[in-house]
C-alpha cells in the first residue's frame, strides 16, 4: 500500500558514493511505490554546502519525492567552520543541532500532511540519533551502524597517533553504548530498529534489551554483468584490486604485507583511490620488491574505476572498521569475489559463494592465511573462474527489488507496533529480528 514517508538522510547526492549514494539510492527506489519528503542537509562536503542537491533537483524534478533543505542555524555554521579546519569531532556539536532544527521542520511538515511513517535514515552512525522518534508516529531508525570495537591486531605496526585515535574511539563507543540517556531513549522509542550489520544487531539486544533486523545501508543499483572475456589470459596473469581511500583505517598497509609473502609471480593489483598516505605506501611497496607488480591508478571518473574492477578477477578489502563499504556491492556487481577479513559488513555481506573469508586472529595468522588464499587462487586461476560465476548469482540477493519488499514490511511493521503500543501497552513491543 502506497504509504507517506518522511526520512531524515541529512547527506544525500545523485553523484556521490557512501552516506550519500546510500541516501539517495533508498529515496528513489522508495519514490517508485511511496510518496516520500526528504529532510537534508548536506550533499557536497560541509554541513549546509547543499548547492550540488538543490541544482539538480531544480533541473531533475522527481514527484514522489519533497526534497526539503534543513539549512543549519548560526551555532552549527560557526561549529562548522571548525570541521572545515580538520577538527572533525566538533562535526557532532553541529550535527546535534542540525538535528534539532530537522526536528521543527519535520513539525512543519506534519502541520500539512498525514505521514504514515517516519524513518531516521541517515548517517548511519549511532552517536547522533536524532529527535524524529519525538513526532508520535511510527517509527524506523536504521540501518544503524558505528558500534565496532576495533580490534588492537589490526592496529599492530600502526603508528601511535592512529592507535590512540582508535583506542580512544572504543572508549568512546563503550561509554556513549553503555551511559548515554539520549541514545537509550532513542533505541526504546523507535518502533523497529535495523542494524546496518549482524555485529550490530547483537550489541542492540545487548546493551538496550531489543531487536533489530539485519539490513546493510548498501545495495546493488546496476545490472549484474559478468564479463567472462577477462578470463581468456588468466593463466598468464590474475588481475587483483583494492580500493578505497589510502588511509589509515582502510589499511592498504596490510594488503602489500600480504602480497610480499606470496611467491607466485602472476599476478597484478590495481590500486584505485588517493590518499594522504598514498607516498609512504609506495615506498613500502618498493621496500617490499612490490613496485612491478601495482598500478595506482588514484582517484579516476567512476567509468574508469567500473572498467579497472570489472576487469579484474579478484577484490582485496583489508579495513581496519567499516560497515558496509560500497565497493563489495561494486565488486559482486561484476562477478568479481572479494578476499576479506571476516570481520565488519563484509563478513555479512561476502559468502562462500562470492568470496573467501578470513578468520579474524592474530595480524601475523591474517596475513599468513590471506597469502596463502592467494597462492592457492594464483596457482589454481580457474578457482577464480568457478568463483566468479556463484559471484554473479549472489548478487541478486542484495539487489533493490529484494531491498524494497524488507523495508515495506519493516514499515508496516512499525506501524502496526505504533498501534499495539499505544492502544495496549506503554511499553515497546521487542521485534522477533
Amino acid at each position: 500500500m502506497k504509504k507517506k514517508i518522511l526520512i531524515s538522510a541529512y547527506a544525500i547526492s545523485p553523484f556521490r558514493g557512501s552516506e550519500y549514494g546510500a541516501a539517495w539510492n533508498t529515496v528513489t527506489h522508495l519514490a517508485s511505490q511511496h510518496e516520500v519528503w526528504v529532510l537534508y542537509g548536506m550533499s557536497d562536503n560541509f554541513m549546509g554546502d547543499t548547492q550540488t542537491m538543490r541544482k539538480y533537483v531544480q533541473d531533475n524534478p522527481l514527484a514522489p519525492v519533497h526534497f526539503i533543505e534543513v539549512q543549519p542555524g548560526r551555532l552549527a555554521k560557526a561549529i562548522t567552520l571548525l570541521d572545515k579546519a580538520g577538527l572533525g569531532w566538533f562535526f557532532y556539536f553541529a550535527y546535534y543541532l542540525w538535528q534539532k532544527k530537522a526536528l521543527r521542520v519535520a513539525r512543519e511538515v506534519l502541520r500539512t500532511v498525514d505521514i504514515d511513517v517516519v524513518h531516521q535514515l541517515g548517517p548511519i552512525g549511532y552517536r547522533e540519533p536524532g529527535f524524529l522518534w519525538k513526532l508520535n508516529k511510527p517509527t524506523v531508525w536504521g540501518p544503524i551502524g558505528g558500534m565496532n570495537i576495533i580490534n588492537p591486531e589490526l592496529l599492530k605496526g600502526k603508528p601511535f597517533s592512529t592507535k590512540l585515535k582508535f583506542r580512544v574511539k572504543n572508549a568512546i563507543n563503550h561509554i556513549q553504548l553503555n551511559y548515554s540517556k539520549r541514545i537509550r531513549e532513542a533505541f526504546l522509542q523507535a518502533d523497529v530498529l535495523v542494524a546496518a550489520t549482524s555485529a550490530g544487531q547483537q550489541t542492540i539486544r545487548e546493551k538496550f534489551g531489543v531487536d533489530s533486523y539485519y539490513l546493510s545501508e548498501q545495495g546493488i543499483v546496476s545490472q549484474a554483468f559478468l564479463d567472462e572475456s577477462k578470463f581468456d589470459h588468466i593463466n598468464q596473469q590474475v588481475q587483483l584490486v583494492w580500493s578505497g581511500s589510502l588511509i589509515e583505517r582502510k589499511n592498504f598497509s596490510m594488503c602489500l604485507d600480504v602480497l610480499a609473502k606470496v611467491k607466485q609471480n602472476n599476478w597484478k593489483l590495481h590500486v584505485l583511490g588517493n590518499g594522504p598516505l598514498k607516498e609512504k605506501l609506495q615506498q613500502k611497496a618498493a621496500e617490499l620488491n612490490l613496485t612491478d607488480h601495482l598500478v595506482w591508478h588514484g582517484h579516476i571518473p567512476r567509468p574508469d574505476a567500473i572498467r579497472v574492477m570489472s576487469g579484474a578477477h579478484l577484490h582485496i578489502i583489508t579495513s581496519i572498521a567499516e560497515d558496509n563499504p560500497a565497493v563489495i556491492f561494486e565488486a559482486l556487481t561484476y562477478g568479481v569475489p572479494t578476499l576479506t577479513i571476516d570481520h565488519c559488513g563484509m563478513g555479512n555481506v561476502i559468502s562462500n559463494q562470492c568470496g573467501i573469508k578470513i578468520k579474524l586472529g592474530t595480524y601475523a595468522s591474517i596475513v599468513y592465511d590471506m597469502s596463502a588464499v592467494l597462492q592457492d587462487v594464483l596457482t589454481n586461476p580457474h578457482k577464480l573462474v568457478d568463483l566468479a560465476q556463484t559471484t554473479i548469482v549472489c548478487a541478486a540477493d542484495h539487489g533493490w527489488d529484494k531491498r524494497l519488499v524488507q523495508l515495506n514490511n519493516v514499515y508496516d511493521e512499525a506501524i502496526q507496533l505504533r498501534e499495539r503500543r499505544y492502544n495496549s501497552s506503554p511499553k515497546l513491543t521487542t521485534l522477533t529480528a
